[in-house]
């Protein structure tokens, strides 16, 4: 890099008078006042970048959607209207009930927000979800892809928010019940039941699913994805595929229902406390977890499997391929930036602290060396 020389006079002057070594003496300390100032503006650009908390949004004044509502059982949820759409919003539970509570309430739509935020990020698709306020509690948002939006003038002539549903959402669950195998001889017929062996059957078998491209290797995405976020609750209700009655198309619906990830029922100081045990973090991380899905032991009962043991022993080579794509994706640095993007308070309301954070972190680093090892 070279300064060209000036048009000041001054310059000019100094330029036909200075000797060789001054003016070369001159032209380095140009260059490094000009390269200087482009570093610490880069540096600054990234830095406004690694650090932009992101804001939840204000769901306090959003309007209702009038006769829109949500089955499940791991929260209070309300559909309203926000920037000409439906979103669900999913609230966190009471703890009442549960064996030794630390909370008083889960943390399930923060869990839902990251682990949608982490199938983002490894080019899943997935349900669009934002962090937001309602009733004074952290809530997640959660688009509703099964609805489309109309035009204006539609909207009038139905008299309602101009988001009708396109799309049939099936679950899994039922898609399964509709499955008759003829290869299993101990084929329960139950849609809800989780043997590994009938969850692979129907998707082989099933009709509708034959007919959709990738539906296996969307189930096995899920099962290391679920893995690495700590989701033991990818039951037969919690996917399925969208069925489109104007053409009669089905395809798979997005993947949805990601709260049960990340310890959602711990506290800070269960957290805090495990950070500092290596024995308890090798548990929390790998040794203990399992999935929802089941396998038939010696004994002809159905056990849980754990996923990282299964993805280490197993052979099943669209595990194997599911490992390697993950592997492929992953990006460690960019789950840590939107770990650290979630503020740890906003307002008077706990969000993330950073003990949780540092908590997550390490479980993921963890479990990420893990999921190498079995390649």
């Amino acid at each position: 890099m070279s300064c060209s020389k000036p048009e000041n006079k001054f310059l000019y002057f100094f330029y036909f008078t200075a000797s060789p070594a001054i003016i070369l003496f001159y032209e380095k300390l140009m260059y490094h006042i000009v390269y200087n100032q482009f570093i610490r503006d880069e540096l600054e650009a990234e830095n406004k970048e690694a650090y932009t908390a992101i804001v939840p949004i204000d769901f306090e004044k959003s309007e209702i959607a009038m006769g829109v509502f949500y089955g499940g059982d791991a929260g209070a949820k309300e559909a309203v209207v926000y920037n000409d759409a439906i979103w669900l919003l999913k609230f966190p539970k009471a703890t009442r009930g549960y064996a030794n509570p630390q909370i008083s309430y889960t943390t399930s739509p923060l869990s839902e927000y990251l682990g949608s935020k982490i199938y983002e990020s490894l080019d899943i698709p997935v349900h669009e979800t934002m962090l937001g306020v309602r009733k004074n509690k952290i809530i997640v948002a959660c688009k509703d892809f099964t609805r489309k939006q109309e035009t204006r003038s539609s909207q009038v002539s139905r008299g309602f928010h101009g988001l009708r549903q396109k799309r049939h959402l099936v679950p899994f669950h039922d898609l399964k019940n509709s499955f008759m195998s003829n290869d299993l001889d101990s084929y329960s017929g139950s849609g809800s039941e989780t043997l590994l062996a009938e969850v692979l059957a129907t998707i082989e078998g099933q009709d509708i699913l034959k007919s959709i491209h990738g539906v296996a290797d969307r189930f096995w995405d899920m099962f290391v994805v679920d893995a690495f976020i700590g989701n033991n609750d990818r039951n037969n209700g919690n996917w399925g595929i969208l069925i489109d009655p104007d053409n009669n198309e089905a395809s798979l619906a997005p993947v949805y229902d990601n709260g049960n990830a990340f310890f959602n029922k711990r506290s800070i100081e269960q957290m805090s406390k495990r950070l500092n045990s290596d024995e308890a973090m090798r548990n929390d991380a790998y040794l203990t977890p399992v999935c929802a899905f089941k396998y038939t032991g010696l004994d002809n009962e159905g056990h849980m499997i754990n996923p990282f043991n299964f993805m280490k022993q197993d052979e099943n080579v669209d595990c194997k391929a599911a490992v390697n794509r993950f592997v492929n994706r992953i990006k460690m640095e960019k789950i840590e930036r939107l770990i650290e993007e979630i503020p740890e308070s906003f307002g008077c309301l706990s969000v993330m602290p950073k003990v949780q954070k540092d908590f997550y972190i390490k479980l993921m680093r963890m479990r990420l060396e893990y999921i190498n090892e079995c390649l």
